[in-house]
């Protein structure tokens, strides 16, 4: 009986010992592996052509799941642009926007009901005002005219002015392109939209350091 308790407590303390060599394994792998990554340079998500769903207070919400932060601490102003939406191209003179055109300003309006908004600027034009209206009238705004020749004059008004942080400027297909272009002061658009496309949903951050960052989504 003696000889029995002993041996098993010599197996006990052979498995007790094997244990904590396999923890102790185990715990170096996870450290190593902890190394290792913290060595690593920081993944970077390209969030270009991605759709947008919605703007909630400071979260860009992506349609995949990804978000984008709008850091206030860190953010001097924030530029959201896009073109008009559909317009009838059987109207030449000022026209403006057929049923899809409709239903893409009331998306808009979707997106951007749920977060700030100070100031919406669109060109003189039925297409850009319509493609406006919806937003301005859930946040009982005015629209705020500009002209295309005057884009850079509008560009530093805005931008000198302390009391306008996130800006929604509505444009056209030569337009909006050269709007991010000059925001972020390089070429990010070497060429116009094309005539069919509508959905382009640009985002330029402007930092208080100085430095921009541009998303090119979609909606």
């Amino acid at each position: 009986m003696i000889k029995w308790t002993i041996h098993n407590n010599e197996k006990q303390q052979l498995t007790n010992l094997k244990t904590r060599k396999y923890l102790f394994i185990v715990s170096m792998l996870i450290a190593i592996n902890f190394i290792s990554c913290k060595n690593d340079p920081p993944m970077t998500i390209d969030y270009n052509g991605k759709e947008i769903l919605a703007i909630h207070s400071d979260s860009i919400l992506l349609n995949d799941g990804l978000s984008i932060l709008l850091n206030s601490d860190s953010l001097s102003k924030v530029f959201y642009l896009v073109r008009h939406a559909e317009k009838d191209t059987l109207i030449k003179d000022n026209p403006p926007l057929t049923e899809a055109g409709l239903l893409r300003a009331t998306k808009l309006a979707d997106i951007l009901k749920g977060t700030r908004v100070d100031a919406i600027y669109t060109t003189m034009t039925l297409r850009t005002m319509y493609t406006a209206d919806s937003i301005a009238d859930i946040k009982a705004m005015n629209l705020i005219p500009y002209d295309n020749k005057s884009l850079k004059d509008v560009i530093n008004n805005v931008k000198s002015n302390d009391e306008l942080n996130r800006i929604l400027m509505v444009g056209h297909q030569n337009t909006i392109p050269a709007i991010t272009n000059t925001l972020a002061e390089k070429e990010v658009f070497n060429s116009i939209f094309a005539d069919d496309d509508y959905g382009n949903f640009v985002i330029v951050f402007l930092y208080k350091s100085g430095t921009t960052e541009v998303y090119k989504l979609r909606y």
